[in-house]
């Protein structure tokens, strides 16, 4: 096995956290670059309104139900349509994000194949992991939890992706 070293604890565990997160990075700054700026300030401006209509409706159906008020019932249903078209605008908008994913996931393949020397099913590189060892472990109260190559990348890329979709404003946040 090539960098034997590597492929153990605590090398491993910081090597695929960099890769992670050089992934996350790449796919993030790509998703900007295909996203345009008024796209994004449409999604977020989108998900204010939201979460304001629904912060009201929430507020409006605990008073119509503790006051039985036909009227604030008939304002809640209106703001409920309204909502779903809020949210059918946002779905649609962040499904043009999509188009960015035959790229990411081209570039996750590759990685994947120097990791693991696979494609697929089909061996094609020496790899650094088999994909089953532990690369990672998490300390818990009952002791340490060990995370195999798939689960320790999943478990970075989220905490990356969340870091960079907010750091290029493609959250859809503040």
């Amino acid at each position: 096995m090539p960098a034997e070293w590597l492929s153990t604890p605590p090398a491993s565990t910081i090597f695929i956290l960099f890769v992670s997160m050089l992934m996350t990075f790449a796919s993030s700054l790509i998703n900007r670059l295909f996203t345009g700026k008024e796209q994004r300030e449409k999604l977020t401006a989108l998900k204010h309104r939201i979460d304001e209509l629904k912060k009201n409706m929430n507020e409006d159906r605990k008073k119509a139900r503790s006051t039985s008020d036909k009227k604030l019932l008939k304002k809640v249903r209106k703001q409920e349509k309204q909502l779903l078209q809020l949210q059918s605008q946002m779905a649609s908008l962040s499904l043009r994000q999509m188009r960015v994913l035959p790229i990411t996931m081209a570039m996750f393949l590759i990685a994947w194949t120097f990791l693991t020397g696979n494609l697929f099913s089909l061996r094609l590189l020496p790899g650094l992991f088999t994909g089953g060892e532990p690369v990672a472990y998490l300390p818990w109260i009952s002791g340490e939890t060990p995370l195999n190559l798939f689960l320790w990348y999943l478990l970075c890329s989220f905490l990356f992706g969340t870091l960079f979709s907010r750091l290029f404003g493609l959250a859809g946040g503040d």
